[in-house]
């Protein structure tokens, strides 16, 4: 399987055209509200959780930045697989949720919102499974977000497949019992904010944390890293506290990590 990208006016990422070993299938975002409405059927059809998610009914104009998006998959039979990604809105909210009454709360929510890519869901039509379709648009998500000036890509895999979807792509999938942290840092590596935990609910049942460290912005960004939901124990002090690893990737993609403590982490997060 190969795949061919294409380039829109030398800048940004038009398409990308998937070699599926039948036909080619074109990975793009939709572009009317026809296109729009089938992918939202299919992604509600095969994941129906996200029936709830107030999806866009139009395309949103592409300004360089971070929007909602849908990303659809193309053959010669039509749609045959969907994606949709959004900012990071629910990584805002529950960094507003911590520290809201900090200065320069507000300002630093708008960075997670504007760096963090947050996929909803991915869903390929069954004739086309296991033709490395999914793959293709969890790639070209990466590339688009990164395209638009993300640092980090998050996502929630709810079943064994799109877990090995993650692994499969170069993300970090962490277990289900582990904590997403992010930390809002400054250019040069200091710390910005304290770390928080990213809230996970499990009404749909099974379901973990998976991220990838993409394309650093010049300037402010965000990390991830993980943190057991159980203290570690107690340090020279006495008191208990969490390892978080925090983890990179160097300009090759090789994974670095680094690990800090912290004396508390909220124990609602699982809930």
């Amino acid at each position: 399987m190969k795949d061919g990208i294409n380039q829109c006016g030398g800048s940004g990422i038009e398409s990308v055209d998937h070699f599926d070993g039948v036909g080619i299938v074109r990975i793009r975002p939709v572009v009317n509200k026809v296109e729009i409405k089938r992918a939202k059927r299919l992604i509600v059809e095969q994941i129906p959780h996200l029936a709830d998610i107030e999806f866009p009914k139009r395309p949103v104009e592409d300004d360089g930045t971070l929007r909602p998006l849908f990303i659809g998959a193309f053959s010669k039979d039509g749609l045959i697989g969907a994606a949709f990604v959004t900012p990071g809105i629910q990584a805002a909210q529950s960094f507003l949720g911590y520290f809201s009454a900090s200065a320069g709360a507000y300002q630093c929510a708008e960075l997670v919102r504007r760096t963090v890519a947050e996929v909803e869901g991915i869903a390929v039509v069954d004739e086309y499974r296991r033709r490395g379709v999914a793959l293709a648009l969890k790639r070209y998500i990466d590339a688009w977000a990164a395209d638009h000036g993300a640092c980090l890509v998050l996502s929630v895999p709810t079943n064994e497949a799109a877990r090995g979807l993650n692994e499969k792509s170069g993300h970090r999938v962490l277990e289900p019992d582990v904590l997403l942290m992010l930390q809002v840092e400054y250019a040069d590596g200091g710390p910005c904010s304290l770390p928080f935990a990213l809230e996970r609910g499990q009404e749909a049942g099974y379901s973990c944390w998976a991220f990838l460290p993409i394309a650093k912005p010049g300037g402010m960004s965000v990390r991830a890293g993980q943190c057991p939901s159980v203290a570690s124990s107690p340090g020279v002090s006495g008191e208990e506290y969490f390892a978080v690893k925090w983890e990179t990737r160097d300009g090759d993609g090789n994974w670095i990590a680094t690990t800090s403590r912290l004396r508390g982490v909220r124990a609602d997060v699982m809930d």
